[in-house]
């Protein structure tokens, strides 16, 4: 975990740039009239936050599922449900940032300043969320906030540089996701206690 965190850690610096760049990028639009991207910007960022708490809630649900099919049916069964705890959220986190992109983008305004603004806003409610969990959460929050940064990147980069259709586009924003679809499925069919140390 020592290699996965250092990694985890060197990653932060540019999501970190690239939000607070986010903000200046909204503020820009928001003095070249383009204030209804900025304001419409906001309130998804507001949604998403909410969006992101309730999908915890779900995926809490499917968590205790998994373990109630895992005592009742067997393993094989149990991982089933598991699976649904580790794809879910990153379903539900790779097409609120395909909406993003896509609708912010087809605004009129400087592109470069409006695909800033859209990263923030595509990602921002994730990576938030996931620094105010509770230790238990923190892992899979934080890695399913780490691959939404990098599908975003991956997405951003297929659409508009390489003008690939966007269903494949979307198909290749399950690479970064195999990760936290991975733990999503292992926490929600391990042992918890076991688990409740580990920090990103």
């Amino acid at each position: 975990m020592d290699l996965v965190g250092t990694v985890m850690g060197l990653a932060t610096i540019p999501m970190a740039l690239l939000s607070v760049v986010s903000v200046i990028s909204g503020v820009a639009l928001l003095l070249s009239g383009a204030w209804m991207v900025v304001v419409g910007g906001i309130v998804a960022f507001a949604v998403g936050l909410i969006v992101a708490a309730l999908l915890e809630f779900v995926v809490k649900g499917l968590d205790a599922a998994a373990l109630a099919v895992l005592e009742r049916r067997g393993r094989r069964a149990g991982r089933l449900v598991g699976l649904l705890s580790g794809i879910l959220p990153m379903l539900v986190v790779l097409g609120w940032e395909y909406l993003c992109l896509t609708r912010i983008m087809a605004t009129q305004a400087r592109p470069e300043l409006l695909w800033f603004w859209s990263y923030g806003v595509a990602t921002g409610p994730w990576t938030i969320f996931a620094q105010y969990v509770g230790s238990d959460q923190r892992t899979s929050c934080g890695i399913r906030a780490y691959a939404g940064h990098l599908a975003y990147w991956l997405l951003s980069a297929l659409v508009l540089i390489c003008h690939v259709p966007h269903w494949l586009a979307f198909a290749a924003m399950l690479l970064p996701a195999i990760l936290p679809i991975t733990v999503g499925t292992l926490l929600a069919t391990a042992d918890r206690e076991a688990l409740r140390n580990v920090r990103i």
